[in-house]
């Protein structure tokens, strides 16, 4: 269905469609996933049973629905902290992406009604800043950048731009192994060779999450970081939105070696958030092994783009992983953070 028929609102330059309020729990929950599904780029970063596996208090929730008359139509994930000694609205912290979520066709018109409304409401809270991080454009049936220049034309300027690396799942004869690198598939062929097992799309018990976490907080060691969730915070994720956790675990006979763990962020894309191996096996290759068997699987499901994540931090390069995700394929797309200084 194009988005001219399902969901352009109304609008005209002289007439502002929107009115704004803060999101509350009690009355609006049916209201915010109404919006959310009638979104061209929500993802479960904006899904009210993910962002619950914060506990009370961590942030101080500032959350937006933006109205069409009794409709709610956009939704935006923020909170109110303090940032250079002001008040700042910023993108929700425990999350990938935030932003304005809208749906499909929205005009230049709308746009622009859109963004107006939201600067105004910010300033009459007495906010003195807004941060907000878009979702990349592969998020969207309906990529485009009205919203954007909307933004930057009332004020907003680019904090940074990093770039996120995606696979777009295309595939006309069904064929993935051909597309990769030669280095990939000689590495995939030797990973095949071998004793490794593939176990696929698990159930998230506790068991399978307590197999994958060591190996996640060991590989995460030695690269002198630690994991975004505790294992708690994973098990808790399982329980809000377990089908929207994808856990693939790789076996050297009944030593686990290897595992990756996907959101599926919409019907369109699967991002990998975790990806990790035990370096004492790393001769047999699995973590290939492990992102091309997700990626079979990401294709046979339908999906149209893998997210690797973002492979830049404060727009610094990380030129290996740049190129290790090249091997299998991947694009760079920019992941937007935008900021606006309201004094």
């Amino acid at each position: 269905m194009s988005p001219d028929i399902a969901f352009t609102l109304p609008g005209n330059r002289g007439k502002n469609p929107y009115r704004v309020s803060r999101y509350t729990p009690d009355t609006d929950f049916e209201a915010w996933n109404k919006a959310l599904r009638g979104a061209d780029n929500g993802t479960i970063f904006q899904d009210h049973s993910f962002l619950a596996y914060h506990p009370d208090g961590r942030f101080e929730n500032h959350h937006l629905i933006f109205w069409v008359g009794e409709e709610p139509r956009v939704v935006l994930t923020g909170v109110d902290r303090e940032v250079d000694g002001q008040r700042a609205l910023v993108s929700y912290p425990g999350a990938s992406y935030g932003g304005l979520t809208h749906p499909p066709g929205l005009s230049f018109t709308q746009s622009a009604h859109l963004t107006q409304t939201f600067i105004r409401y910010a300033k009459s809270e007495g906010f003195k800043k807004i941060s907000l991080t878009q979702p990349p454009s592969i998020y969207s049936t309906w990529p485009e950048d009205y919203v954007a220049f909307n933004l930057l034309k009332s004020g907003f300027s680019y904090v940074k731009r990093e770039i996120t690396q995606a696979i777009p799942l295309i595939y006309p004869d069904g064929d993935i192994f051909k597309t990769l690198c030669n280095k990939t598939r000689t590495a995939i062929r030797k990973a095949m060779k071998s004793e490794l097992r593939v176990a696929e799309d698990l159930d998230l018990t506790d068991e399978n999450l307590e197999t994958f976490y060591p190996l996640l907080t060991d590989n995460r060691a030695r690269l002198g970081v630690t994991p975004t969730h505790s294992l708690d915070e994973l098990k808790k994720l399982r329980d809000l939105i377990g089908d929207k956790l994808s856990l693939t675990l790789i076996y050297l006979k009944d030593i686990p070696v290897a595992g990756i763990l996907n959101f599926i962020c919409n019907p369109r894309v699967v991002l990998i958030f975790y990806v990790c191996h035990d370096w004492d096996y790393q001769e047999y290759r699995p973590v290939p092994l492990l992102v091309y068997s997700t990626m079979q699987w990401a294709y046979r499901n339908g999906f149209r783009h893998l997210d690797f994540g973002t492979s830049t931090l404060n727009m610094d390069p990380n030129w290996g992983l740049i190129k290790f995700k090249e091997n299998f394929g991947s694009l760079g797309y920019f992941r937007d953070t935008l900021t606006i200084d309201l004094t």
